[in-house]
């Protein structure tokens, strides 16, 4: 069950420092910190700690969600390998857990172990502050920058998952530790992708994107 929790003292990171893009897609904070936008979710985040940094033990990230209705959280979905956490900075957020909602303020969280179903949102009227943590961090930063990218060109739904079905198994392919959706059985999803993923590759998609990762 997931009760939100009083925010603890977090583990200090070291910090993603590359620089921005020429392009402007990604756009490079005050502090030298690269955010990663999604437009079509009214999304941005920025790695705080990565996986290099952290020896691949956790990633961790901040993110802002626009006021909705500019706004899409994630559709329910599961990480199959990762627990994650996620505390609210500012704001008010949303979260279905196993069918239960919970609302988080400011200084609040809440952690999902990996293989739970669940989704969030900003449930509020401001912008949504929140700083999230996977473990083990895995390739969760790639996979973020790839389907962000493929937003920002007009490729994926408002919640920024690629809208082509064979572009979406060759991808999952090559990331099916990270995410899975909450609708459909695992076993099904797996099972899809085993069959589409060569079809996908066959049509020329790849799941290497160098232009955004």
């Amino acid at each position: 069950m997931t009760d939100a929790e009083p925010a603890a003292d977090r583990r200090d990171g070291g910090s993603d420092r590359r620089g921005a893009d020429a392009d402007g897609d990604r756009n490079g904070t005050d502090d030298g910190v690269e955010e990663i936008d999604c437009p079509t979710a009214g999304k941005r985040v920025r790695y705080v700690a990565t996986a290099a940094d952290t020896g691949g033990e956790y990633a961790r990230f901040e993110m802002w969600l626009a006021p909705p209705p500019d706004s899409h959280g994630p559709m329910r979905h599961v990480h199959p390998e990762q627990d994650e956490t996620l505390e609210v900075v500012s704001g008010r957020m949303g979260v279905w857990h196993e069918g239960e909602t919970h609302l988080l303020d400011a200084g609040e969280r809440v952690t999902i172990p990996k293989g739970d179903r669940h989704r969030f949102w900003n449930e509020g009227p401001d912008e949504l502050r929140l700083v999230g943590e996977v473990r083990p961090a895995l390739r969760t930063e790639r996979f973020m920058r790839v389907t962000y990218g493929l937003a920002r060109d007009g490729m994926s739904t408002p919640s920024g998952m690629p809208l082509n079905p064979l572009r979406l198994a060759v991808l999952l392919e090559r990331y099916d530790d990270l995410l899975y959706l909450a609708a459909v059985p695992l076993s099904l999803q797996r099972l899809g992708v085993r069959l589409l993923a060569p079809l996908g590759r066959a049509v020329g998609y790849t799941s290497d994107y160098p232009e955004y990762e």
